[in-house]
């Protein structure tokens, strides 16, 4: 018997597993997102990078994804917030 642990896909190589490979990227990919858009937040308003402007299907764009990814990380009451803030 091996001494590695067998895991819930039924594989026992943790290297291999797609659920010890996936189980984190959605979270760490929705932490990279958001830290994107402060750091661009933060960045133009204290004069240390500027920002061209952009077209308007590439902001809406970016604005969805980081609606997804605040969603993922903050659950579906973000949403329900989003939604209140726009009055509807």
């Amino acid at each position: 018997m091996s001494d590695t642990p067998v895991t819930e896909d039924g594989d026992p190589d943790t290297t291999s597993s797609t659920e010890t490979r996936w189980k984190y990227i959605g979270t760490v990919l929705s932490a990279v997102i958001l830290l994107s858009l402060a750091t661009i937040v933060v960045g133009t308003s204290l004069g240390v990078m500027a920002v061209s402007p952009i077209g308007k299907m590439w902001f809406t764009l970016y604005a969805i994804v980081v609606l997804m990814a605040a969603t993922w990380a903050f659950g579906e009451k973000t949403l329900d917030a989003v939604q209140k803030a726009r009055g509807k």
